[in-house]
Parts: structure tokens; sequence; C-alpha cells
């Protein structure tokens, strides 16, 4: 039995608020079993029975279980979790890996942070996610370099810096190496999705929470926002985030965006957002060539212990050139092969493992090829989407190629108009959210797109990235 401590005391009262706050179901699973172990008046450790459970309230109830008990302790509490028998799962957003409190740096005291802001969701010991471990190459070198620069001097260059670049090419590396360098330098840093945004945001508008939402997101030292092209389509969640944005920016804090594309390119996205983004600094992050994948293979194959030939190297890069992600897959296919089947790492080897990949230079779909896909997909003609015919399937087919010509190829409004029969701006933005919104709110026609968006894609045989 557990004894009757300051730890104990606190965390019960505080999860007698929570119970009357969440779901009967919700605080079965993820709370009841939670006991309070140690409290030092700047942190309260809570243990849990397993690391999921760890993860899942660090990730998504932090903000809840901070304000629980900053209300019953009457300050604001850290609240660290452990696994029982275990580590901890997560430090406080100004407690770095070595689990002391940092000085700030001192040519800049970084700002006061409330603690119902929930930590970073990656480990601050994570040694995958620093600028020692980014590979760097032409493909990368601006995105690096402006990384570093605001990780060194956050809130003064690059304000706000914007990455951008198809998936698997690195941007949530650099967003998370900003995260590691600035939390070391005793700032307070918080990462977060444009998914996780939108929830928390939504949240706070339904429970009644927006001050602490606002606390949460306003007070740190630095913002990182990854996948950003996903607030496209989402008003309500836009406003939110430039109030946030203004904030953060008036109070000289940093902010760091990624997306797959620029702003240039999401017509769903509002104009005073597009401006913001605009205003600092845009940096690419593109496909790295061939010898910046070799490097990478390298690296890769270093941390795995591995010792590739150079003609298996040679070989990876350039069958697996769609994405970091997809080297990575490669390699992991290759060596667990030659592991399980006791074979000689070989070309023989890799050209077997590396069968389920794309063919090299897979081309990009065209937009005369998604039209006739999105055609084929719905029994018609391609020219009847080219057409003014405009009963409920040509019109549902128009507009599904249109989301797909802006989602797939990054095309602006003025050139998926172009490809559709010379229709207006107005009608391609249009007929993009309103696809958008049907994704969001009809599971079955989404699984549906997501098939015809895989059949257009290049890598669409290759392992996920």
């Amino acid at each position: 039995m557990v004894s009757d401590t300051p730890a104990q005391r606190t965390w019960e009262a505080a999860l007698g608020r929570l119970q009357l706050q969440v779901s009967r179901p919700s605080y079965d699973t993820w709370l009841r079993e939670t006991v309070g172990v140690s409290l030092d008046g700047e942190a309260l450790v809570v243990a849990v029975p397993t690391t999921f459970a760890a993860d899942w309230l660090d990730g998504r109830m932090r903000g809840l279980i901070e304000t629980a008990v900053a209300s019953v302790g009457g300050a604001p509490v850290a609240v660290r979790f452990a696994v029982r028998g275990g580590q901890e799962a997560a430090a406080p957003a100004l407690v770095p890996a070595g689990g002391q409190a940092v000085a700030p740096a001192p040519h800049s005291m970084p700002r006061s942070v409330s603690t119902s802001a929930p930590a970073p969701a990656h480990s601050p010991a994570d040694e995958r996610h620093t600028f020692a471990s980014f590979v760097t190459g032409p493909c990368n070198q601006l995105a690096y370099a402006a990384s570093l620069a605001v990780a060194e001097a956050p809130g003064r260059l690059h304000n706000p810096l914007f990455l951008y670049g198809a998936a698997g090419l690195g941007k949530t590396h650099l967003l998370r190496a900003i995260g590691e360098h600035t939390r070391a330098a005793g700032r307070s840093v918080r990462y977060v999705t444009a998914e996780g945004f939108t929830n928390d945001y939504l949240g706070a508008i339904r429970d009644r929470r927006t001050p602490a939402f606002r606390d949460a997101y306003r007070s740190v030292d630095v913002l990182l926002v990854d996948d950003v092209q996903f607030l496209c389509g989402k008003d309500a969640t836009q406003e939110g985030f430039v109030h946030t944005f203004n904030a953060l920016l008036d109070a000289g804090a940093q902010v760091v965006v990624a997306a797959d594309r620029p702003p240039a390119s999401m017509p769903l996205l509002q104009e005073p957002l597009r401006s913001r983004f605009e205003s600092g600094l845009l940096a690419d992050v593109s496909m790295p060539d061939r010898a910046t994948r070799a490097a990478l293979l390298r690296h890769y194959a270093k941390d795995a212990q591995a010792d590739l030939p150079d003609d298996i190297l040679a070989l990876l890069a350039e069958r697996a050139a769609s994405s970091v992600r997809v080297l990575q897959a490669a390699l992991n296919r290759i060596l667990a092969l030659a592991r399980y089947t006791a074979r000689p790492l070989d070309a023989a080897l890799a050209n077997e493992a590396l069968a389920c990949f794309a063919p090299p230079g897979a081309p990009a779909p065209s937009p005369k090829a998604t039209i006739d896909a999105v055609a084929a997909h719905y029994n018609l003609p391609p020219s009847t989407l080219l057409a003014s015919r405009r009963d409920r399937q040509a019109s549902t087919a128009r507009q599904v190629t249109m989301y797909l010509l802006h989602d797939l190829l990054h095309l602006g409004p003025e050139e998926i108009g172009q490809s559709l029969g010379g229709r207006d701006r107005t009608t391609v933005l249009y007929g993009i959210k309103r696809i958008a919104n049907r994704i969001a709110t009809d599971p079955s026609f989404a699984k549906v797109l997501s098939g015809l968006r895989a059949s257009l894609s290049p890598t669409s045989n290759a392992i996920p990235a």
C-alpha cells in the first residue's frame, strides 16, 4: 500500500478534479491505476503501469493534468510520468535530459513558461533528432543553416522560419533538432503537429478552457509546428493559429513551421496566415542527390553497425530514391533479409530485397493522368470533367480531380482551372474545400480517395514512407 505522502495527497486531489473533467472510460483506462510518488516543489512524478500509458498521458492529457495539479496545490507544478520500475517517460519543458534545471543562456533569458503547456512530443534525450545527426547536402543546405541559426538565437533571425518539402526528407528532423538545441540552452519549447494544435484548440473551445490553451501555447520561447498543410480548409483553427502566431512574435518568441509545400501552393490557407508565413524565411528541403543519398546510407549503416559494400550502397541510393524514409526502409529490409536468411550482403540479396520498390525514375503523375484516373473511377469519359456538365456524379468527379491536382501535384488554383477546361480560381478553391470537408466527415469517402491517391503515386509500390 502506498504511504500517505504529499505527492500522493496532491495526486489524489488532482484525480478528484480530473474525474469530473474526463469521460468514465478515459479515466478508468488511463488514470485509475496511477499513483503520485514524489513531489519536490517543482515537479510531481506520477507512476503509471505501462510505457504506452505514459506516452498517452504525456501526449494527450498533460495540459489538463497540470492544470488540475496547479489548482490543487495553488501553484504551477510540472508533472512527469514514470513507468513503475522504469524511467521517467517525459521531462518538463525546462528540464533537459540530465534531469537538472538548466540556467538560461546569458544572452537571452527565457520567458516564463506555464506548466500547463504539454512537453514536446519527443524525448529530450533523443539523439536521432539533432543537428549532429543530420546529413547535409545541396538539397537541404539552406534549411539546415537557417534552422541552426534559429536554434542559436531564437526570435532574432528568420522569424518565422518556414521549412517545406515532400514527406520523408528531413523537415521533422530539423524541427526537433531546433527543439533539442534550444531546450539544452534552457528555453521552453513546444513541438506539435497541425493536427495536435487543431485538437487542442477545438478541445479548449468545447471544454471552455481557452485561457489554459492560450497560456499553454503563448508562454513558450519556441513553438515548432509540423505538417502545417493540414490547417488548410480549417478556417476556425487557422484563425486561432493566427492569434497564437501574432502573440508569440509580439513577445519575441520563435516560430518554426514545416509543410509539404510552400504557402503559395496552399489555396485553402487564409490570407492572414499565408502572409505571416511568407514574411519570414522560406527554406526548402528537396530530394537528396545520389551522393547525399549514399552519405545518408553510410550514416544509417554505421548506426546499425553494418558494413555495406560500395556497390550495394550505390544500388540502394539509386533504387530507393523517393524519400529519406524509403532509404531507411530499404536499408532495414536488406539488413533484415541478410540476418534472417544468413546470406551475404551482395547484389543478389539487394535486388531481391528491393523488388517491392518502385522502379528507378518512375515519373510523377501528370494532370492528364490524374484526370483520366478519376474519370475512370467514376465511369465517365475524361472530356466530361473538362466540360460544363453539372450533375452530381460529374461535379463530384471534377472536384475530386481538383483536390488531387492540388494535394498530389501541388498545383495552384489557376493551373488546376486551366487543366479542367478553364475554370476560375473561385470554383477551384470551392471544389478543393468541399472535398477536404467531406474527407474529414465521411470515412468511406476518405478511404476511396486514399485509394485513388495511392494509385496515382509514383511510389505506390514502395514501402510506405
